[in-house]
């Protein structure tokens, strides 16, 4: 409601608990797609997980070129093999091929932004590398990191294609 009286857009992802309750990841996708200023879309059905998207930001003064794309990716929710990958579940292979796909398809309309154009990522669940102290990271590490196990080669992926900022948490 605060969001929509203020008229602010804005757009989810999908983490380890939401979908615990009565309600699918479908469905709640689904009802965040009709409220007012939610910029959240269900991805293509061939990808794993809900809330894969982007969103393109414009550049000011009424620019027809994106500035920014903001890339989210639903984390789910458990590791499917438990035994051999205990805890979290990770970003999937369908996810990163959707993910390399679509940022190759806008490489070129993005470099005709004449003030540099930016990428950046949203997730739930950390990537693995999260729990490395030696890579960078801005802000305060106030408690342990609860990364999946099992490394899927996000990072990697996101890397080569020039995602600047990753964005981890509720």
């Amino acid at each position: 409601v605060l969001l929509a009286e203020r008229k602010i857009p804005h757009a989810g992802i999908f983490g380890n608990h939401d979908d615990e309750a009565t309600m699918s990841r479908a469905r709640q996708m689904a009802l965040m797609e009709t409220l007012p200023y939610s910029l959240s879309q269900a991805g293509p059905a061939d990808v794993d997980g809900v809330g894969n998207y982007y969103i393109e930001v414009l550049g000011r003064g009424g620019s027809d070129h994106s500035a920014l794309t903001i890339y989210l990716f639903d984390t789910h929710a458990y590791s499917p093999n438990e035994r051999k990958y205990p805890g979290y579940d990770w970003i999937k292979p369908s996810q990163i091929q959707w993910f390399k796909k679509t940022a190759a398809s806008l490489k070129r309309s993005h470099a005709e932004y004449s003030h540099g154009h930016m990428d950046i990522a949203f997730i739930h669940i950390p990537m693995t590398e999260y729990a490395n102290p030696e890579l960078p990271r801005v802000g305060e590490w106030r408690e342990g990191v609860t990364a999946p196990v099992y490394n899927s080669g996000f990072r990697d992926a996101l890397v080569e294609e020039g995602v600047v900022m990753v964005s981890a948490g509720q």
